[in-house]
Parts: structure tokens; sequence; C-alpha cells
């Protein structure tokens, strides 16, 4: 099939596509002028926009394919697992953040000095 088809099932514009080629990422049989893809190409690029949609960095993600024509499936399973991991420790981060602000709320709807809007005016001091 061609880019405008494989565009179509994938929801990759060609643009990205011909990036994905440039990049390494897929190689697609060449007819002439055209690129042809086949089931394998069109899996590897259904792989490729999900990573974009998960914000994995094309570096990260060619580090783990590697070969277009044969995907180190391997490695790929390690780099998701690596970002679930990563995704794991921002959640705790943000958690024990959000913690900590429901603290501080508690502790200045407590505090004395709540109803002073601001400090003394010094200069009417005597």
């Amino acid at each position: 099939m061609k880019i405008g088809e494989a565009s179509a099932i994938t929801g990759l514009s060609c643009k990205a596509i011909r990036l994905y080629e440039q990049q390494g990422l897929i190689k697609p049989a060449r007819k002439g002028k055209y690129r042809s893809f086949n089931s394998k190409d069109i899996d590897l690029l259904l792989l490729i926009g999900e990573a974009r949609r998960l914000e994995i960095p094309l570096l990260r993600l060619r580090s783990a394919i590697k070969d277009a024509d044969r995907p180190d499936w391997p490695a790929v399973r390690i780099l998701l697992t690596e970002l679930q991991q990563e995704t794991e420790r921002e959640i705790a981060a943000q958690q024990q953040r959000l913690h900590s602000i429901g603290l501080c709320l508690a502790e200045l709807h407590q505090c004395p000095l709540q109803g002073i809007n601001s400090a003394p005016d010094l200069d009417s001091a005597p």
C-alpha cells in the first residue's frame, strides 16, 4: 500500500511517516519512487504513533527499535517498563506535593494571624 493508505490506517500524517523513515524507524519497500508499506510496516507505525502519544522521545524509541527491518522487541519492552516506572515515580512525587499543599492549607486555616491583611504601618508608630 502507498503512504496515503498507511496514513489513513495509522492516523499518522504522511509528513510524520516520512520523518520516521528519515529517522530510520521504518524502512518501507520502494517501488520506483513510491513507498510500499506492508503489514509489518503498519504495525511498526502503529507502535510509533502510540509511543508519540505517550510522549516517548524519538531518540529513545530509535535506540529501542534500532533496525526497522527487525525491531528489538525486548528493548521496546524494557523502554516501556522504564517509562512506566518513571511515570509511577512522577505520580508519587505529585501525590506527595498534593499532600504537602493540603497540610499547608490546614495550617493556614488555623493560623491566628489569618485575619491580619497587611503588616502594621511603621510610619504611624509613636
